[in-house]
């Protein structure tokens, strides 16, 4: 296959894949590993919830 072309096929298998390890609990953002280090008792931000 050359550098120019998609594996349609192992995209879709990949998409499928990472969607079905979603919990629905993620942020939107990933902002990083210092991020989730917030003042209190948060892994997150208020912002970050919608």
């Amino acid at each position: 296959m050359a550098g120019d072309q998609v594996d349609e096929a192992a995209s879709e298998a990949l998409r499928l894949t990472l969607q079905s390890q979603r919990t629905g609990e993620e942020s939107f953002f990933d902002r990083g590993p210092g991020y989730a280090r917030l003042p209190g008792d948060r892994s997150y931000a208020e912002v970050d919830r919608v």
